[in-house]
């Protein structure tokens, strides 16, 4: 909404009026100065990974998909255990906090864990292309310091040493490119590693790979002009989500234990639930950004503040990451993060948590199989004792539109600027993104100071109702649907919501897959608005079929410790 003069008075219309995008960037591609000055870069750096990528542990043709991996009607997760040797696979099954311990027991060495997930890496990359950048030597360098290292003194180098962690590519990699998927940027060289990134190292991780995102960094789909789409290892022609795309990709194939994603609107967690992996969204300042590329180079907005955070295959892990990471005090390196330690939490018991289930934002109607994985869901949690209660849906079109002009406030000048420094083509998300808010038009100091109010109004209001309804936590869908096909998701309400509360959310498997027989399409339903009519006619019974049902687990702001615990009983209610 914005403000308009009415009597020489400056007026505000309701929120409810205004459109979530306004129309087509202004920007134009030049396409022949791309392709004279930056494709031949673009093919060399891509030659680079190819050569990066041992051959000798690729998946052999006579068991891959007939044809374009694309449009491939293939489930990749059934390949590495046909084709990895039973100790190397089993050390890829691990997750990251048993790696940690059999490390540090010296049931396993760095090199041995390394070298397993080095194998499973080259499998998931060359099915899903989830790798910006492979260092696998780098990785294996490290491990062997790390192992000398523990051998010489007998202590290890940190609790998580030699343990994987993979990277979303944004974050500055001592003494590599790091370009944010920004054409223009593919010669940029960072000197030092992103505060975020050095603190891992000085745990004693080892890092061995760089994950794809899409253009801009700002859908949750896959597509960049550097090294194409990322596919979804449950169906390949499907998408992995945006914009920690590589990650969900590869920890959905277990070619990493942990990994690090980011998340402004939805980034972590529509990965994490398109590939049945879990992901934490913290609260805002409590991870670094500091080092992380983003196209702004001079400027700073805060209508809605963007986060990292871990992305795994248990919520064990989750915690692992944050209260290791805590302990190295990020506030002491980086202004930004405030000053909050890790704070120990019981486990609830199940009786103990109220928990509303969120079936319809008011906006979106869910697809079948969310419905029915929802009320799955409720139905388990109420045996195992926790008290569920539906929740009722609170001005969300509002929130989506104070993202959707958050997103587009410097009226796109950071983007285009960076996109026209190479002339690439756009994506066709990234138009649909440049168009959100007020698009190129960007707001006036006047407009962001009423997006402020809206959003503390909007924080403070959804605060009351987690009081007045004595709900812990709500539990609702990640997106409308499962993964969808390439280059449609439009709609981020069902994340962007929590963004703009700034609340923690942890995304988690359900164990639920969608099922053409289960989950039919219903073509007798009336779109409610223009948004509901295209998300929910995307629903595809047959391309869903047999795909991954994440949900979203979202709690009051800074609840990282107690909504991580939630998390477990939710866990072990699905498992019952």
């Amino acid at each position: 909404m914005s403000p308009s003069k009415v009597n020489s008075k400056k007026v505000f219309v309701d929120h409810a009026t205004e459109p979530l995008v306004t129309g087509p960037t202004a920007y134009k591609p030049d396409f022949e100065r791309y392709e004279r000055d930056w494709v031949p870069l673009i093919k060399s750096y891509l030659a680079a990974r190819e050569e990066a990528l041992p051959k000798e542990y690729l998946v052999p043709s006579e068991l891959l998909p007939e044809g374009d991996l694309d449009t491939a009607d293939f489930d990749a997760t059934t390949v590495p255990e046909k084709v990895m040797d039973a100790e190397d696979f089993a050390i890829t099954e691990l997750t990251a906090t048993e790696i940690a311990k059999k490390i540090k027991d010296k049931d396993l060495t760095a090199v041995k864990v390394i070298t397993a997930f080095i194998k499973r890496a080259t499998i998931a990359h060359q099915l899903t292309n989830c790798a910006m950048e492979i260092l696998f030597d780098y990785g294996l360098a490290r491990a062997k310091e790390l192992d000398e290292y523990y051998e010489t003194t007998g202590e290890t180098v940190g609790p998580l040493h030699g343990v994987p962690l993979s990277l979303k590519e944004h974050y500055s990699f001592a003494g590599r490119v790091t370009h944010g998927s920004y054409v223009a940027a593919l010669a940029d060289v960072t000197p030092e590693f992103s505060v975020t990134n050095q603190i891992m190292y000085d745990l004693g991780c080892v890092f061995y790979i760089r994950t794809t995102q899409p253009q801009c960094l700002m859908h949750l789909d896959s597509y960049n002009n550097i090294t194409g789409r990322g596919r979804n290892p449950y169906k390949l022609k499907m998408s992995p989500g945006g914009s920690s795309s590589g990650e969900g990709a590869l920890i959905g194939m277990k070619g990493s234990p942990l990994g690090i994603g980011s998340d402004i609107g939805g980034s972590i967690r529509t990965p994490a639930a398109f590939n049945g992996i879990w992901g934490l969204k913290p609260s805002t300042k409590r991870l670094s950004m500091a080092g992380c590329f983003f196209p702004a180079r001079d400027t700073f907005a805060e209508i809605i503040g963007c986060v990292l955070g871990p992305m795994a295959n248990s919520p064990e892990d989750l915690e692992l990451f944050m209260e290791n990471y805590m302990s190295l005090e990020p506030w002491m390196k980086d202004q930004h993060c405030v000053a909050m330690p890790w704070k120990k939490v019981e486990s609830p018991k199940p009786e103990e948590l109220t928990i509303g289930i969120c079936y319809d934002d008011g906006v979106v109607k869910p697809h079948p199989p969310n419905i029915r994985a929802l009320k799955i869901v409720k139905e388990k949690l109420k045996a195992a004792g926790v008290n569920v209660v539906t929740w009722e849906p609170h001005k969300v079109y509002e929130a989506a539109e104070i993202a959707a002009n958050s997103y587009t406030s410097d009226g796109n000048y950071a983007a285009v600027t960076r996109l026209a420094e190479s002339g690439e083509p756009l994506a066709p998300l990234t138009e649909h993104y440049l168009a959100m808010g007020k698009g190129d038009t960007g707001l006036t100091t006047l407009e962001t100071q009423f997006y402020n109010y809206s959003r503390e109004k909007l924080r403070q209001e959804y605060l009351d109702l987690f009081n007045s309804r004595s709900v812990d936590f709500v539990i609702a869908p990640t997106y409308v649907g499962v993964a969808p096909k390439p280059h449609e998701v439009k709609y981020w309400g069902y994340t962007s919501l929590w963004n703009i509360l700034d609340y923690t959310c942890v995304t988690f498997p359900t164990g639920i897959k969608a099922d053409k027989k289960l989950d039919p399409e219903d073509k007798e339903y009336t779109p409610r608005n223009e948004y509901e009519d295209y998300e929910y006619g995307l629903y595809d019974a047959d391309a869903a079929d047999g795909l991954p049902i994440g949900l979203t687990l979202a709690g009051r702001r800074y609840t990282e410790e107690a909504a991580l615990k939630a998390s477990k009983v939710i866990a072990d209610a699905l498992a019952a």
